[in-house]
């Protein structure tokens, strides 16, 4: 069906119409008739596909009046008129009378002047006026002829006086079919402007509402749908305090002044609103307003950060990867895991090379944060004005050497995720104080920068030192410690779970095998339990160490033996000291083991004498419940 539909009241229309058709450029199609007679016809051809409609007089007024399309003039030139007018003239009538709807008379009046004729000029309003107006003129104002359309024309036959049809030329038919191609073309640039638009709208993250000047919601995205959980058929149209009374938005939108970051709370979520009037010529046309979960913002937030620093800020290990079976392992995973499940700040206690990292990124793949990032930093490794610098980041020309547009700090970095500070008992009590502001705050200023930065980010701490006793000598801050000791995690040395030594050779041990590529044969497992007789002061890494020192020493395809082991241990320290029948190492693990034995037995009668009350205890001896802890379980 063609988009143009022209509807000919008078045969001779029809004819020009259908000869038109062949030559023009501009698809159409013709119905001959007016509307009382073809309006079915006409209704097909609109819900076809026909968009405008041209027509002329009566019948084009009747069209405007039935359907909301645009239906274009078929204009009348001053040509035909003229052509009618003699028409009439040429039979021999003087007394014409000039009938028509409005819409068709322009400046006719002016034929008066120019011909011989005793001319009336009636405009109606309605085409249902004419035949009254056609019977009054002939009884009471003698007239001898009508020219107009064919309800005129009609009527005055009906009388038995000559009537002359009004009729349009091929190049009026022309330019209502150039007038309406050109609306055709219009009304597809605003339609596709229109799509283009629904496509943003519902593609957009954003919830976009809009009311016009009387508070009826004329725009409702897909967006604003899930945000204000109201269907869009029940919202579009109406008042906006009916379709979401509970959003109290009537109110917000009402105001005529336009405003930024509105908080709201709706539906249980937290909004943030922006407000737009559109105010034209000092008039008030509606408001258009924009929503948007904080969450959604945070989120959006969180994957431009890391797209931005994709520096493989991710923990790789877990609770899987830490070896052992023993007892004092196993509680501490357990501890760990609960830890995890906590947004609180850990303090993992351990000397070097017992794991605390992979107990932070454990903890950290474990928690609601596993997807953020994990930002790791060694704070003994850097000066404080660099560790500074490295936590907080800094902007552009703070110092010599400062990066071209600044540098995001580690803090920054950590949004959404944890951030690892491993050894924290090195930094000075000045960076302290400034750590600590951060914590308390959850923002954190660029060095040289005068903006905060919001941070959402959990703290794992590590240390090798006693941080109560660390308080008790002057050399960290009380309320720092008391910020960080939140949930606090000791971790047992190797030597105090000797159990966990052989497993963990062996897992080192192939580890190295693969990485070396070499194929090593060992009788059974028991033979590495002469690793058992060292204390391993530098716990997991440093047996690690020596296993990679194995390997690498090993020739491809050889079978270990016990003697190979004892010499590499043997090493360790030096030549063998013989004392007594025994050598360096065996006196130093004898009196290693004396003394803790010792020390455990004191601080046993110790608690004895204190009836067992362990605060009272460790304030009198300034030491921390960690440190007890550690002390009378030195063997189980």
């Amino acid at each position: 069906m063609n988009n143009i539909l022209i509807i000919a009241p008078y045969e001779t229309m029809v004819q020009q119409a259908e000869r038109m058709i062949k030559s023009s450029n501009i698809p159409f199609t013709v119905i001959p008739g007016n509307l009382k007679e073809n309006l079915n016809e006409i209704r097909t051809c609109i819900n076809q596909g026909a968009k405008i409609l041209i027509s002329r007089g009566g019948t084009a007024q009747a069209l405007r009046n039935t359907f909301d399309l645009p239906v274009i003039e078929i204009p009348v030139t001053s040509v035909d008129i003229l052509m009618a007018l003699s028409k009439a003239s040429e039979q021999g009538f003087k007394k014409i009378a000039f009938i028509t709807t409005l819409n068709i008379l322009f400046q006719a009046q002016h034929f008066k002047n120019i011909m011989d004729l005793d001319l009336q000029f009636v405009p109606c309003q309605d085409v249902n006026e004419i035949p009254e107006m056609v019977k009054h003129l002939i009884e009471d104002g003698g007239i001898e002829a009508v020219v107009g359309d064919v309800v005129a024309t009609q009527q005055a036959v009906n009388h038995g006086i000559y009537g002359c049809l009004l009729e349009s030329g091929p190049m009026s038919l022309q330019m209502a079919l150039n007038e309406a191609s050109t609306i055709l073309k219009s009304m597809e640039k605003e339609k596709a402007r229109l799509k283009q638009l629904e496509t943003i709208l519902n593609f957009t993250t954003e919830a976009v509402l809009t009311i016009d000047s009387d508070e009826n919601v004329s725009v409702y995205n897909t967006s604003a749908e899930r945000i204000f959980g109201v269907p869009i058929n029940q919202v579009l149209g109406r008042k906006l305090d009916e379709c979401l009374p509970e959003s109290r938005l009537n109110k917000i939108l009402s105001i005529h002044n336009e405003e930024k970051n509105i908080l709201l709370k709706i539906n249980g979520k937290k909004i943030i609103c922006n407000r737009v009037p559109i105010i034209i010529h000092g008039r008030f046309h509606g408001t258009v307003a924009i929503f948007q979960e904080i969450r959604d913002i945070q989120n959006l937030e969180m994957n431009i950060r890391t797209r931005l620093n994709e520096k493989g800020l991710v923990a790789k290990q877990t609770f899987k990867d830490i070896q052992g079976s023993s007892p004092e392992i196993i509680k501490c995973i357990n501890r760990a895991r609960q830890y995890a499940r906590s947004n609180g700040t850990v303090l993992i206690y351990g000397e070097t090379g017992t794991g605390k990292e992979i107990f932070a990124q454990s903890i950290h793949n474990e928690s609601k944060r596993a997807k953020g990032p994990f930002v790791s930093v060694n704070c003994a490794a850097l000066s404080e004005s660099l560790l500074e610098s490295e936590l907080f980041g800094y902007v552009e020309g703070t110092f010599t050497g400062a990066v071209k547009g600044g540098k995001m700090g580690l803090f920054e970095l950590a949004h959404g995720g944890t951030l690892f500070l491993d050894e924290l008992g090195e930094i000075s009590l000045n960076f302290q104080a400034k750590l600590l502001r951060v914590l308390q705050e959850k923002e954190v200023r660029r060095v040289g920068g005068d903006r905060l930065i919001p941070i959402d980010v959990r703290i794992i701490c590590a240390t090798n030192r006693d941080l109560r006793e660390e308080v008790r000598l002057g050399r960290f801050r009380e309320d720092l410690y008391y910020r960080l000791s939140v949930l606090e995690l000791p971790l047992i040395p190797l030597r105090q779970r000797k159990d966990d030594i052989v497993p963990m050779a062996l897992s080192f041990l192939k580890s190295e095998c693969i990485k070396e590529q070499k194929v090593l044969f060992w009788p059974q497992d028991q033979l590495f339990d002469c690793l058992k007789s060292y204390d391993w002061f530098g716990n997991a890494r440093e047996l690690q160490n020596f296993i990679e020192r194995l390997v690498i020493c090993a020739e491809d395809g050889e079978e270990l033996k016990e003697s190979k082991l004892l010499e590499l241990l043997a090493e360790k320290k030096g030549k063998l000291c013989e004392k007594g029948g025994q050598n360096f190492d065996e006196l130093q693990i004898t009196f290693s083991k004396q003394f803790e034995e010792m020390e455990n037995q004191l601080w046993k009668q110790l608690l004895e004498r204190y009836n067992g009350n362990r605060d009272r205890l460790c304030m009198d001896f300034g030491i921390s419940k960690t440190t007890l802890w550690r002390k009378l379980n030195i063997h189980k």
